[in-house]
């Protein structure tokens, strides 16, 4: 069996898969996610073929999408392909990369299922996962929802204009905009400088609404992981041996430098 193009950490009900490229990760979840919530294709099956052309999920970074979006996946490529009958109920290999196999053989090897997935390339792991599994726990927790549509109506109408006019030129549709504002401003990060200040996500005139949203969330977020997901926030957290692992062995080596050799007109002459 050829090795699996990512690395999978299980915590509770949250899967993390580390990608060591932006192509591989792509290949490997781009057509689950655009399934999944795409403005124009949700519920839809598209063919490898068609996936490509419609360029789907275009630039992605990360990938965060609720497990029981793959039967419903399948069941949706089998009424299109309508494939023979098969003994070892692999027949879904013939109309998947080789990715994408990779993923639907781990999910179903797990010993505990979890049921919210999400993932990241290795080399930016800890802030896009940050992000990722707030996207989890919309999923997961009623009450964090409440939360944030209470947030959401409580922001001055400039302050929420702004952060909706913000959201939509980042291709957000509308019923996303709460699960966003949650996953910017509720991150667990250690900002270096002001410009990390996550604060500052919509911009200056907006960053004083955002803190105080920002102090409420991150006061409450980890009970809500405890009380509806049934683990503790700082669990979550990769080791950062699994992230130096997954670095060495999914990361492409970058290419050797070119050796520049002189030319014709570069020779020098010897002296006589």
């Amino acid at each position: 069996m050829a090795p699996r193009p990512f690395r999978c950490v299980v915590h509770g009900p949250v899967a993390t898969l580390l990608f060591g490229s932006a192509s591989t990760q792509h290949a490997a979840l781009s057509r689950l996610e655009c399934f999944y919530e795409s403005e124009k294709h949700a519920n839809v099956y598209l063919t490898r073929e068609e996936a490509a052309r419609e360029r789907i999920c275009k630039g992605y970074e990360a990938f965060n999408l609720p497990l029981d979006v793959v039967p419903r996946w399948l069941h949706a490529m089998q009424e299109a392909e309508k494939p023979e009958p098969n003994e070892e109920q692999t027949w879904w290999y013939a109309y998947c990369a080789p990715e994408e196999v990779a993923v639907l053989e781990t999910l179903d090897e797990l010993d505990t299922k979890p049921t919210y997935l999400v993932s990241a390339l290795v080399q930016h792991a800890d802030i896009a996962l940050a992000h990722e599994r707030l996207h989890a726990l919309y999923h997961l927790s009623a009450p964090y929802r409440e939360m944030l549509a209470t947030l959401w109506d409580s922001m001055p109408r400039n302050v929420q204009s702004a952060v909706q006019y913000d959201l939509q030129m980042r291709g957000y549709r509308e019923a996303v905009w709460q699960d966003e504002l949650g996953a910017y401003l509720g991150i667990h990060v250690a900002p270096t400088s002001r410009r990390d200040d996550p604060s500052l996500e919509f911009g200056n005139k907006c960053a004083e609404v955002c803190r105080e949203i920002r102090r409420t969330l991150l006061q409450n977020i980890p009970a809500f992981w405890r009380a509806d997901a049934g683990v503790d926030e700082a669990s979550l957290e990769l080791d950062p041996a699994v992230l130096d692992e997954a670095r060495v062995a999914l990361v492409p080596p970058k290419p050797a430098p070119k050796v520049k050799t002189g030319g014709k007109g570069h020779s020098k002459k010897s002296r006589k």
